[in-house]
This record gives structure tokens, C-alpha cells and sequence, in this order.
């Protein structure tokens, strides 16, 4: 669990003073390896939206895969921008100047499959008037992206897995075989190793895809990022409507903070432009432009936070003596609420509210600029 949440190493109890002293030498000769190199100095990433922790934490290892040439695997759900990610290495790369080849995964029949990826000779089939250089030659000395990979047929990664241990193909009607030079990267949405325990996906190919792994965070894990992504699709929305930029009422943005955001970027998107086309004839937009069904989740959430808040100052949790709780116990809640709350509560008093919350001087003042909230009641 350490490990997983981003720990360096571990120690058993009682640790012994030669395995302390180790493992403190390795962490401290690799963040004298990491000053010296930078991950992501000259990385090009400009159209990757977002300054969250988690996001920083990815491109970091985005940066990373760039600079080596073994497969690479996306995850994340579906809306997180995985075909960026995929863009973003290659555009990094020693590849970045041959083609970047993009397959749909879903869209690969079984019947088409090896003439789509492997092409064919004229004259190989009926209606083979001429030769097709298939996909697998289209990305020789590029990148390879399998996007949605957790889709293909077993057919078809029967196929795809001897392109990878060879790296070479037969197009159809052809005596020999062709060699290709690729950097793969594939990408899903789903659970390959559950389906590789469901016998739905080869465990060879598995092992194939995931020389490096990177998962991207769901929307709902960077809410920071939010209104930077909503600033930045609004201007090209109300572009492709022929429009000025549309401001975004401080109601509007609380709204879209407090949704769950299932297809992630996309949905993000796609609401927005339902915003705007609502709101097509006003400057401002406001909560009534967005769907319906939005309103009222985003409505009934934000009432289930405010109940365990009222609990938690019922039930004597916090720091200070008045039982508001802190800060750290309730920082899944609306920040917003919980300021309006706390100043409330401490009458303005910045030592008192401090203490409540359980934060520095420093940090509830940086809250309250962050949330264009002031001390006064």
C-alpha cells in the first residue's frame, strides 16, 4: 500500500540501523540524479490541460517513456485523454519526425483485420486492382498506436503478437515477408488483467504490451484542473460557434466542481457545448444553461456533503474547542461550503478560525484567495 501510494521503500519494525542507512543513501542518490536531470526539461506538452499533483506525477513518467523506445501501455477510463498521452510521447521521441500511426481497435473486423494491419499484394483477393501498404508499414521507424486495445478479437491478437515478437509481416498474397521498425503504444479502458484471468485476452500479449505502464487519474481526482479545462474548451467552443469567449459565473464553475464527471474530458466538453449553445445569446453563462440531469446531481451531492458537516460539528470532531471539524477531516467536502462555514462559525477571527480548521495562518489564507472569499463575516 506504501508503495503503491508513491512511497520510495519500507522498513519493518524494529528496522536495523545498516538497512535505515541504505535505503536513505539510495533515496538521496536519486534525488541528486533527478536535480541534475530534469524529467521534463524541453517537454512539449502544452496541449495537456492541467497543474493537479496527479496529473504533474503522470507527465513526469509521460517525460520518462518518451526518452526510451520499449511498448508502451495506457489505462484510464474512457474521456481521459489517452490518444494525447500517446501523442505526447511520440511527439518527444527519437520517432517524432516518422509517422505516428493511430489504429481503433473497435473498429477492426475480424474479416479485415490482417488486410488492414498487414496491407496486401495486387491481385490478391477480388477487387485487389492494386497494391495496399497496410497500417503495421505505415508506422515503420514511427509509433504504432493500438488505441482501445482491450477490444480486439483473439484472432486478432494472435496476429498482433507475432508482429511484436518478429517484428516483421506477410501482406496478404505476398511470398515473403516484410520487416518493420515500430515503437508500440497501446491503450484501454479496460481491465486487461482481469480479462487475462478470464481467458478474453492472451496473457503473451499482456506481458508484450506493459514494458512501461502509465494510468491516467479520472476528471473526479483532479477537480483543480476543472476550471483551467473549462477556460480553455470555452475559448475554442464559442470560436467554432463564431462567438466571443463566454464568462463562466462563479455558480456555474461550484456546478461543474461538484459533478462526478464519468466520461471524464469528453463529457466535460460535451457539456460545455450544451452550455453555450443554451446560452447562445448571453455574455455570462449561468447553472440553468447546463443539462438538467447535471443540476441535479450536482444539487443533491452538494446537500449530502453539507449533512455530514452538520454531523461532524454535532458530533465534537475538529481541533478547537467548539468542535468544528478540521480541514483534513472533511477536505472531500466543497471547499467553498466548508469556508463559508468556518467564517462563520470563528466570527473572522483569523487565530480562532486557524485553529478550527486546523491549518497555518499562511494556508487559510491562500484557501480564501483561492476561493475570492475574505476573513469578514
Amino acid at each position: 500500500m506504501a508503495l503503491e501510494n508513491g512511497a520510495w521503500d519500507y522498513l519493518e519494525k524494529p528496522p536495523a540501523y545498516d538497512d535505515v542507512k541504505l535505503t536513505l543513501k539510495r533515496a538521496l542518490q536519486f534525488r541528486d540524479n533527478k536535480m541534475v536531470s530534469p524529467t521534463r526539461e524541453g517537454f512539449k506538452s502544452d496541449f495537456i490541460i492541467g497543474r493537479s499533483p496527479v496529473l504533474k506525477k503522470c507527465l513526469d513518467l509521460v517525460a520518462k517513456s518518451a526518452r526510451t523506445d520499449g511498448n508502451l501501455f495506457i489505462s484510464g477510463e474512457t474521456g481521459t485523454g489517452k490518444d494525447l498521452i500517446a501523442n505526447a510521447v511520440h511527439l518527444n521521441s527519437e520517432r517524432s519526425g516518422a509517422p505516428f500511426i493511430a489504429v481503433d481497435c473497435t473498429n477492426l473486423p475480424d474479416t479485415l483485420v490482417e488486410n488492414l494491419l498487414f496491407g496486401h499484394a495486387k491481385g490478391a483477393f477480388t477487387g485487389a486492382v492494386d497494391k495496399n501498404e497496410g497500417l503495421i508499414k505505415q508506422a515503420d521507424k514511427g509509433t504504432l498506436f493500438l488505441d482501445e486495445i482491450g477490444d480486439l478479437s483473439t484472432a486478432a491478437q494472435k496476429s498482433i503478437l507475432r508482429v511484436l515478437q518478429t517484428k516483421t509481416f506477410r501482406p496478404l498474397g505476398m511470398n515473403k515477408e516484410l520487416s518493420c521498425d515500430f515503437r508500440l503504444i497501446s491503450a484501454t479502458n479496460r481491465d486487461l488483467q482481469a480479462m487475462v484471468k478470464q481467458r478474453t485476452f492472451r496473457k503473451d500479449l499482456f506481458y508484450r504490451l506493459v514494458t512501461h505502464h502509465i494510468h491516467l487519474p479520472p476528471l473526479r481526482e483532479r477537480p483543480d484542473d476543472i476550471v483551467l479545462l473549462a477556460d480553455y474548451y470555452m475559448e475554442k467552443i464559442c470560436a467554432q460557434f463564431g462567438i466571443r469567449p463566454k464568462a463562466m459565473s462563479d455558480d456555474f464553475i461550484d456546478t461543474l466542481m461538484v459533478y462526478d464527471w464519468k466520461g471524464n474530458i469528453r463529457e466535460l466538453i460535451s457539456v460545455l457545448h450544451a452550455a453555450v449553445a443554451s446560452g447562445l445569446n448571453e455574455p455570462r453563462l449561468n447553472p440553468h444553461h447546463l443539462p438538467v440531469a447535471l443540476r441535479i446531481f450536482s444539487r443533491k451531492k452538494t446537500w449530502e456533503e453539507q449533512r455530514p458537516l452538520e454531523r461532524g460539528i454535532e458530533n465534537g470532531l475538529g481541533t478547537d474547542e467548539t468542535g468544528f471539524p478540521s480541514l483534513k477531516d472533511f477536505r472531500h467536502l466543497n471547499e467553498s461550503q466548508y469556508l463559508d462555514a468556518l467564517v462563520r462559525l470563528s466570527g473572522g477571527h483569523i487565530e480562532k478560525a486557524c485553529s478550527m480548521a486546523g491549518v497555518s495562518r499562511s494556508g487559510l489564507y491562500h484557501l480564501l484567495e483561492k476561493h475570492n472569499k475574505k476573513l469578514n463575516p
